[in-house]
């Protein structure tokens, strides 16, 4: 591991840290509104970007929603800040489960308002192998209704989106920190396709 990797890592765990005091605040108060996607709605279409580097070059790949359309039901995962404590352990979960929800023709999107560069990071350091997602712009948590304006992080709400497009269910707040919740549901839509 490289010097400029370490001080890379450790410069983004210094910020993820910064960022956790009001999150972890944000998250003690009265309970967060729910979002403004309902279960029976059509989820919001979007673009994001990831990081990935393969023998030292960089790349921003995009994801876009609907390109799962038809193919596969998707677990859309916001959370508030990457290397913060609840947000490692939900990640380091799905991670733990992604071979359940690949057999339930699922895919696992992670989504927070961190940069590519610092989600890279956090996925590299937590082994994970699905896609965790930039919404730097806040413009995707804002169309979701998860963004929360106080704290400038998307609140931690899951959704799970079946392959017409469509939420399913929501998870939010503690509800949404274990995903075999959301593995359930999508091992239900696979089984009702």
């Amino acid at each position: 591991m490289s010097i400029r990797h370490i001080l890379t890592t450790a410069s983004l765990a210094l910020a993820a840290s910064l960022v956790a005091g009001p999150v972890v605040h944000a998250q003690r108060g009265a309970p967060p509104p729910p979002p403004s996607v309902k279960t029976g709605e059509m989820a919001p279409d979007f673009t994001a970007r990831y990081l990935t580097s393969e023998g030292g070059k960089f790349a921003f790949p995009e994801v876009k929603l609907s390109q799962f359309r038809g193919q596969k039901n998707v677990v859309l995962a916001f959370f508030p800040a990457a290397f913060s404590p609840g947000c490692t352990s939900e990640m380091q979960r799905y991670q733990e489960s992604s071979g359940e929800f690949n057999s339930a023709n699922t895919v696992v999107l992670g989504m927070s308002v961190d940069s590519t560069w610092a989600n890279k990071a956090f996925a590299d350091s937590l082994g994970v192998t699905f896609n965790i997602l930039s919404d730097a712009s806040r413009d995707i948590s804002k169309s979701y209704g998860v963004f929360d304006e106080q704290g400038l992080v998307s609140r931690r709400t899951t959704f799970i989106i079946d392959q017409k497009g469509v939420v399913q269910k929501v998870f939010m707040a503690q509800e949404a920190l274990d995903p075999s919740a959301a593995l359930e549901a999508c091992q239900i839509l696979t089984e009702v396709k």
